[in-house]
């Protein structure tokens, strides 16, 4: 049992130590809140510390981007304690979207575990090339949430359904020196020359008649290569497989058949919730 499940379960260690004539007992009360302050200064983002309350739903926020107006929607657990640093959740919506948009819902799963941003893309979509203005939209988001809440900097993810699912593939490349891990569903290659290593998850149906299973496949293919795996994989279950020789960020191809295009809600969250969840 780890530091964090003591926490949550709030026991109460008894140590007894044998000294000469008699037994000295030492309790020690594990707090939720000192616990997870042995986490490394340098992955402890600036807003910890800072006090702000949680919520039991999403609320907007907003900034500028380029001059430009850009929201969002932030879930943060209504347990929020600003000494505890949280992983942070980005998830990108499909084309015609927004940030509360149905199907990508990790925060059910994640209960008061994780911060969640729901953003919203202008005109409901995304750009998904090297030049995109979204990629300094997730770094002003970033940035703010990371100053006003206690954020794990080790533990930045991102997932996302469609051309969000692409998106969540081009932040991955383009800032794998950022990210832990992405998520992606019926997504497309992007970006090219890749920062880092960044673990992978991929969910696609053969029957996709938007989004090619071609294009989730290459996208899967870049990731092997830059990630150093090999071409042998393991049965992961649930349709997926694991590729070998890449532990420390690996990749998860998922395949599904009869869904189309689908954000599979009732697959998808869940799992990807999982796979994050082994990063700490």
């Amino acid at each position: 049992m780890d530091i964090s499940e003591l926490c949550t379960a709030r026991f109460l260690l008894t140590f007894i130590h044998i000294v000469g004539y008699g037994l000295i007992t030492l309790n020690t009360n594990v707090a939720c809140a000192d616990a997870p302050n042995d986490l490394p200064n340098q992955f402890r983002s600036a807003g910890c510390g800072t006090l702000k309350n949680g919520s039991e739903n999403f609320l907007p926020d907003e900034i500028f981007v380029n001059g430009i107006k850009r929201t969002y929607q932030l879930y943060v657990p209504k347990t929020y304690n600003p000494k505890r640093s949280y992983p942070l959740v980005f998830r990108w919506h499909g084309h015609g979207g927004d940030g509360l948009s149905g199907g990508l819902g990790i925060e059910s799963f994640a209960g008061n575990e994780a911060i969640v941003v729901g953003a919203d893309g202008l005109n409901k979509s995304w750009k998904v090339n090297e030049e995109s203005a979204d990629l300094l939209f997730f770094d002003r988001m970033l940035e703010s949430i990371e100053m006003k809440y206690c954020v794990d900097r080790n533990r930045v993810f991102s997932y996302g359904f469609s051309v969000g699912g692409a998106f969540s593939n081009l932040l991955a490349c383009e800032r794998g020196d950022v990210l832990r891990a992405s998520a992606a569903i019926a997504s497309g290659l992007a970006g090219r020359n890749c920062k880092g290593k960044v673990a992978r998850w991929f969910l696609h149906d053969l029957d996709d008649n938007v989004v090619p299973v071609a294009r989730g496949k290459a996208a899967r293919d870049q990731a092997i290569t830059t990630n150093g795996c090999s071409a042998s994989a393991v049965d992961a279950g649930n349709g997926c497989k694991r590729y070998q020789g890449c532990k420390k960020s690996p990749v998860v191809w998922c395949e599904s058949k009869g869904y189309g295009h689908n954000i599979r809600g009732d697959f998808a969250p869940e799992q990807v919730w999982k796979f994050f969840q082994q990063f700490r």
